[in-house]
């Protein structure tokens, strides 16, 4: 597939004015203080030596603006709520609202806070920056097509790249959760699932019990050995909270306000891992002590899933100043995110904490000092008026060009009018740490507001920094202690032959919970703003905490340091098992007060397949576990809940050819031929999901040969497009189906219910703790055969959907292949010939004229591809979420090892050899051994670029 990619970009790029500096021996900088070099390696991976901290991170700047500077300004614009100025008008709506949500006001509070040491660095950063600038002979092409220019970067814009990635990991908005907490409690009312006494409870046990539950689906999987005690020590039984959670829903002014704003950021990119939990950063971690690898040490791995762009979200490179670190580092940003030195190695997945709070508020008009600063508001707290701050908006486009009377690329302000609604002001809350209202009735008075952990002024960068610095578990925890937002789990290795894992982050510790109750609905849904639900304010400070509310000690939150199992998992699964019992709200904290960290974790799919593998190669074989294995369970392909759930589809078939007492309806559907021959491919299917199509992914491409795959590969391949298509009709007939079109959960929530009904199905008969019948067919009497013929008429749906037109168009199964449908497309924002592949790129057949490139992987797997469990339409089962890197490290004292692999390229200018050089070797799971240090580097070298201070 490289051979191909290549093929399709190189003829367009040739076109294109391509950005560069020409590079001489001894190349003066304005700015630089000493000598330095960049020495790019045999991979395209740039290496950066210094003798000082200054010019170590001005030559980072540098490189970073020579390789990727559209997606730093692309970026910068995105938090700053100004990338319309870049793009043109069609961007307006998504700088209403990121202005409004004000990531670039709190990167300015981070600014004015930050310590010496950072701010040192950020701002020979940027120095860095700017002088690439400066040098550049030519922009990027993108900027060819908006005639546009690039206005230099600041110290800010750097802060708002933590910020912006902060801010798509953590931040959430409770709305959807509320709207459907209030739709099954009015549905309940008005008896569409029959007459009942208690609609409130029954629509809260529908939400909290059945469908929206805070158990995964996995429920049992944590992080071996971490924090059990706090578990135990909990109240079990206790259902304080749970039960009462319709209590405090708000009116129909904050419901009708809820609708609108969903609505009117549904369509804008930013915002879909908010509002589908399953679109947001997820990831894997683990870590194996050296007691049980074949080597005897420690091994890391890591791979932060994260959308999947052209360029990809890391950027690779090694900083040297005579402590070298290696690892992924973010274009506009200082520093290493993930990667090792010489004493240890870390990485990290979303930890899904639950730091937002939404309030409805009640908002109304109040004097202004100045008549010409009208009008000026108010919130009501505790029956008393508070100010609001209102700060004054202007916004611009990016017009001009054809059908513009206007030189192309003038910016010009945007006037508040239709189509797009542009306010002239933003409203934030004191109380609220200066979080925004986000939306606002003037009518009513009927007010949103957001309070976020984020809003503060956060040093998560400075974490970072520090973290590239430590050389043992002293400094690299004290080092977490800055971490703010965005709050990760960390894996951590080094050379004395330590594990560990770790939680960072500010968890804001709410008033009421402390007080032992729940004051209204719990804090997954809106809250009621006018008091009894606030932040506490802080009275014990933590070291180095950046929020002025009170936040959960370090201490209290997961962690274990050489756990007794000698290894640790996490895939952004409950860490402790806190919900294991699927309720948040009955754990202590060790001096009194409810402990909550978050409603639900989610996930359990991707912890259970990697702790399956590891304990595979512990209890075979050797016992030990090496680094190749490593890397095997990260390129795992296996659908854990097709290891779950295809059991049943066997059983409910074989069960109605066998038991003579089963309803005819039910003998009708086993009958059917085309359901036999299905039932008969899952049967001895190993829940694998390989594409099935020819591709050239593996080493051997990179010699120009194509490896077709196997005749098992392509029936495998088959069964694992049968079982999504089973899988999306389930859900669509089970879920959404028997809630009459109210909101359904996402889908990890969806699958979670779907599995808690089945395995419960002898007790409970399909039939929810709210008394709503999921299995309801009315024909049917017995309820086993009610669960058998809705799991076999939808994979009789499944098939029939494989058979349309807009899929395979044909009832031949051998047609199935599963990556006709699983494929991926690293975007570029404007699109081809940007994009990877570019549109008309040359596929093999039979994906000529389909869209994206195919691959292994499905829902959940290890190797992260997830795509839309309920898919309707072939493009349903791409995904956009993937890897952002893979890497494994073994600490080894005096020569750590460590091999990588990133989505896309090095260089973010079309037609570098650099633009997607790795994508070849990223689909195979293949990688690349990276190089710590001056003397590792040389040996791989291709070119040494060297610099000097300007006289």
């Amino acid at each position: 597939m490289l051979r191909l990619i290549a093929l399709s970009v190189a003829p367009i790029a040739l076109s294109l004015c391509v950005a560069s500096t020409a590079v001489a021996a001894d190349q003066p900088i304005a700015g630089l203080r000493e000598p330095a070099r960049v020495t790019v390696d045999g991979e395209g991976i740039s290496h950066v030596v210094a003798t000082n901290d200054h010019d170590l991170y001005f030559m980072q700047g540098w490189v970073h603006a020579g390789e990727r500077l559209f997606q730093m300004d692309y970026n910068r614009r995105l938090a700053s709520g100004t990338l319309a100025e870049l793009l043109g008008p069609a961007a307006l709506p998504t700088d209403v609202q990121l202005r409004t949500l004000g990531m670039r006001r709190s990167a300015e509070r981070s600014y004015d806070a930050a310590s010496p040491f950072f701010r040192a660095v950020v701002e020979a950063y940027t120095e860095g920056v700017n002088a690439r600038l400066a040098a550049l002979k030519a922009l990027p092409p993108e900027y060819g097509a908006l005639h546009l220019t690039v206005a230099p970067w600041t110290p800010v814009d750097s802060i708002l790249m933590g910020k912006l990635l902060a801010f798509s990991l953590a931040f959430e908005l409770d709305i959807d959760r509320t709207l459907a907490l209030g739709s099954y409690i009015q549905a309940f009312k008005l008896g569409a699932f029959g007459p009942v006494s208690d609609p409130e409870v029954r629509g809260g046990v529908l939400y909290a019990q059945d469908l929206w539950r805070s158990a995964a689906f996995e429920p049992n999987a944590t992080v071996p050995d971490a924090m059990m005690a706090r578990h135990a020590g909990g109240r079990e039984n206790d259902q304080r909270g749970m039960e009462r959670a319709h209590e405090g829903l708000h009116s129909d002014d904050h419901a009708a306000l809820m609708r609108e704003y969903v609505e009117r950021v549904r369509d804008i990119p930013v915002f879909h891992g908010i509002l589908k939990h399953e679109h947001r950063g997820n990831s894997n971690l683990w870590a194996v002590s050296g007691r049980l690898t074949r080597d005897g040490r420690p091994l890391l791995a890591n791979d932060p899933h994260l959308n999947a762009p052209t360029p990809s979200v890391f950027y690779p490179m090694g900083l040297d100043n005579g402590e070298p670190v290696f690892g992924s580092s973010v274009a506009g940003t200082p520093g290493i995110i993930h990667g090792y030195n010489r004493w240890i190695a870390w990485g990290s997945t979303n930890n899904l904490v639950d730091v937002t709070d939404t309030f409805a508020e009640q908002v109304v008009p109040m004097p202004c000092a100045k008549p010409a600063e009208a009008p000026c508001f108010a919130t009501l707290y505790k029956g008393a008026l508070e100010p609001v701050m209102k700060i004054p908006e202007t916004f611009r486009k990016n017009v001009g060009g054809a059908l513009e009377i206007v030189p192309p690329g003038t910016v010009v302000s945007v006037p508040p009018a239709a189509p797009v609604a542009i306010p002239p002001f933003t409203l934030v809350m004191p109380r609220r740490d200066l979080g925004p209202i986000i939306s606002l009735d003037q009518a009513t008075g009927a007010a949103l507001s957001v309070q976020y952990v984020g809003n503060g002024p956060t040093q998560e960068l400075e974490a970072f920094l520090l973290m590239n610095r430590a050389r043992n578990l002293h400094d690299f925890k004290d080092a977490l202690q800055r971490f703010d937002v965005g709050a990760q789990n960390f894996v951590y290795i080094d050379v004395h032959g330590n594990i560990a894992y770790f939680t960072s982050g500010e968890i804001p510790v709410r008033e009421d919970l402390q007080a032992g109750t729940v004051n209204g609905v719990p804090p997954w849904f809106v809250r009621n703003g006018q008091g009894g639900n606030e932040w506490l304010p802080a009275t014990h400070r933590q070291p180095h905490q950046a929020s002025a509310y009170e936040v959960l000690p370090f201490h209290e939150l997961p962690h274990i340091i050489n756990p007794p199992a000698g290894y640790f998992v996490n895939a952004n699964n409950d860490p402790s098992g806190v919900t294991r019992d699927n309720n948040p709200l009955n754990q202590l904290r060790p001096g009194g007060g409810i402990s909550y960290t978050a409603y639900s974790w989610k996930a359990g799919f991707r912890v259970a397949r990697i702790e399956k593998r590891l304990r595979e190669y512990l209890q075979t074989g050797d016992r030990r576990v090496s680094f190749d294995e490593m890397q095997a369970i990260q390129a795992d392909v296996v659908m854990h809940d097709g290891e779950v759930f295809t059991p049943y589809i066997v059983r409910a078939f074989d069960r109605a050819l066998s038991d003579p007492s089963a309803d005819a309806q039910l003998h009708a559907l086993a009958a059917d031929p085309g359901v036999a021959e299905a039932v008969g491919r899952l049967r001895g299917w190993d829940r694998s999901a390989p594409s099935g199509i020819t591709q050239g992914y593996d080493a051997a491409d990179v010699a120009g040969a194509l490896q077709p795959p196997s005749a098992s590969e392509v029936q495998t391949s088959v069964a694992a497009s049968i079982y999504a298509a089973w899988r999306s009709r389930m859900l669509s007939t089970v879920i959404n189906g028997s809630i009459a079109g109210m909101p359904a959960p996402d889908d990890f929530d969806s699958l979670a219910a779907l599995r808690n009904l089945l395995d419960n199905f002898a007790t409970n008969g399909g039939i929810g703790a709210s008394g709503v019948n999921f299995f309801a067919v009315p024909s049917i009497a017995a309820p086993a055969d009610r669960r058998d013929f809705v799991i076999l008429s939808s994979l009789r749906g499944g098939l029939d959907l494989l058979a349309t037109p807009a899929f395979f168009g044909s009832a031949n199964q051998n047609d199935y292949r599963w990556g006709r449908l699983h494929r991926i497309e690293f975007a570029h924002p404007m699109g081809s010939p940007f994009s990877i592949p570019p549109a008309g790129g040359a596929f093999p057949a039979p994906l000529a004229g389909v869209r994206g490139i195919p691959t292994d992987g499905g829902f959940q797997t290890v190797d992260a591809s997830s795509h839309n469990a309920r898919g309707k339409a072939p493009d349903d089962f791409m995904y956009t979420v993937a890897p952002a890197h893979r890497t494994v490290v073994e600490a080894r004292r005096g020569d750590m090892q460590a091999k990588s692999i990133w989505p896309g390229g090095t260089s973010g200018i079309l037609g570098s050899p650099n633009y997607a050089q790795f994508v070849a070797r990223y689909l195979a799971n293949d990688s690349v051994t990276t190089r710590l240090g001056n003397d590792e580097v040389v040996r791989e070298r291709a070119e040494v670029q060297k610099y000097v201070p300007a006289e």
